[in-house]
């Protein structure tokens, strides 16, 4: 009994001192952000190319590929600031009061699928102007887990870092789950370990000045996307295969940008 009652205390002195080190963040989103990054090792295995990718201050959009629902736990295990936003499909959002609360605390903001939203487009830019990071899957949704490739998205993250000038951050999610079962990727250990690779800030300067017309977002979608498929396709990655990812990319006219 002392026995336990002394491993209780010395837990809960852990967390305390831990709590200590993030005195910008609230006790619930203490929980949130570095409860991930304790799921993320112990389930998933996980671990990243580098330390803490994200400025230190200011807004920045990272665009990520999409794996599984677990994701987002995979880009939070890393991250040393509260001001991390996630573009969430509406009825994902809504599913259960605890994590619409969740979701709340982390500013995060949800999209209707199926066409534009210019509501969500509005309160993304307002997190950004606001200093926060908003992460962004241009996938949408998981059926390009199903099919083995990476879907074309739409141009939200374009539309985004031109209107906001944020520097955008390019991570491919490798190994994992990779499933589109929603409790089977919360629920199940790993098959194997799961890795995020973060990419050097987008330079989209050249862009800032042109029209924002459909040209040019789809020019910086493409942009981002090349990007991104490149961290998918480096020699460590297990999943798709570079030709794959290229041939989807130059080929699909398809897919959802949330």
């Amino acid at each position: 009994m002392l026995w336990s009652l002394g491993c209780l205390l010395l837990f809960l002195a852990a967390i305390w001192r831990a709590k200590r080190r993030f005195p910008h963040m609230t006790w619930w989103e203490f929980i949130i952000i570095r409860g991930s990054n304790i799921y993320a090792r112990v389930m998933h295995r996980w671990s990243a190319n580098r330390p803490d990718p994200f400025p230190a201050a200011g807004p920045a959009i990272v665009v990520c590929t999409h794996t599984c629902s677990a994701d987002p736990t995979f880009l939070l295990a890393v991250c040393r600031r509260k001001q991390l936003s996630f573009i969430v499909a509406h009825e994902f959002y809504h599913t259960h009061p605890i994590i619409t609360n969740v979701l709340d605390t982390m500013g995060c903001v949800h999209v209707r699928r199926g066409g534009n939203d210019p509501t969500a487009a509005r309160r993304a830019l307002r997190r950004l102007e606001q200093g926060g990071i908003m992460c962004v899957f241009p996938e949408g949704g998981l059926a390009g887990v199903g099919r083995r490739r990476m879907l074309r998205g739409k141009a939200g993250a374009a539309l985004l870092a031109l209107r906001s000038r944020a520097p955008v951050i390019p991570v491919a999610i490798h190994g994992g789950p990779r499933t589109d079962q929603l409790l089977f990727s919360w629920l199940v250990p790993s098959p194997r370990a799961t890795r995020a690779v973060f990419g050097k800030p987008i330079d989209l300067s050249a862009y800032y000045d042109r029209p924002r017309n459909r040209r040019t977002l789809e020019e910086v979608r493409d942009v981002i996307e090349e990007h991104v498929a490149k961290l998918a396709n480096n020699k460590n990655a297990d999943p798709f295969g570079a030709r794959r990812i290229q041939r989807t990319l130059n080929g699909s006219k398809h897919g959802h940008f949330s």
